[in-house]
């Protein structure tokens, strides 16, 4: 018997049907108290909160892997809104990422302890997470790196024009919190579904209207992905695998 396959998210996907059964999990933690939802054989956490928003640069990264670890979560899968690094990867392209990088990496969780991991996106986790995305309709890429900035602002086009040679995709929480997951022992794997091109890359100017129509055009597909995740590791740990 494995344990609850962990899903990180937006606050898009609290909107979606399939949480509609979970139930809401209070976790208090060091690092302060966090909402769970818990369903059948997964625990979902929306990265931005439940009832109150934390932007990209609050996120309690520690409070959610502690969270995690305390209801019995040691695999855990982000979804994640990402801009395109690339003239290629329109929106509505779904990205598995199997590298990233982060321009201002987040503190250590590790204190005076000596700790140093090897960060590592999960392959198994990766392969769960393809599965889920090519069983929607759109463009699945498998592998590329996904290069996290600050935030909560968008990129200038200086910045973009400077990492979009070293990625594919560029977001604002899940290189934290992967590092992080990582610090306290968690698998993770991530997955972005490309909501806008980044600043420049087309020659056309970025406005927040266009990213927040793409953003909203794509929820429909993004839930169906989270759907897949849950009824896919449901139905290989009734097989009695490990993912």
């Amino acid at each position: 018997m494995i344990g609850p396959l962990g899903i990180t998210g937006g606050s898009s996907f609290l909107e979606g049907a399939v949480l509609a059964d979970a139930e809401e999990e209070r976790v208090d933690t060091d690092h302060g108290d966090v909402v769970c939802h818990v369903g059948e054989g997964y625990v979902f956490l929306g990265r931005h909160g439940t009832g109150v928003y934390h932007p990209p640069h609050r996120i309690p990264h520690l409070a959610h892997a502690d969270a995690f670890r305390a209801l019995g979560v040691t695999e855990i899968v982000g979804l994640n809104s990402v801009g395109s690094l690339d003239v290629d990867l329109g929106p509505g392209t779904v990205l598995v990422a199997d590298d990233y990088l982060s321009i201002h990496p987040p503190p250590t969780s590790a204190g005076d302890e000596r700790l140093h991991i090897v960060p590592t996106l999960d392959g198994d986790l990766r392969e769960l997470l393809l599965r889920a995305a090519r069983a929607t309709e759109g463009p699945v890429v498998d592998g590329g790196v996904y290069v996290e900035t600050r935030g909560p602002r968008f990129e200038t086009r200086a910045e973009v024009r400077w990492i979009a040679p070293l990625g594919d995709i560029v977001g604002m929480t899940a290189a934290s919190e992967a590092t992080l997951f990582q610090e306290r022992g968690l698998r993770y794997a991530m997955l972005g579904v490309v909501d806008n091109f980044a600043n420049g890359i087309t020659g056309e100017p970025l406005t927040f209207e266009e990213y927040e129509a793409h953003r909203v055009a794509n929820v429909a597909r993004a839930n169906e992905i989270l759907t897949n995740l849950i009824e896919f590791r449901a139905e290989f740990e009734a097989g009695g695998g490990a993912a």
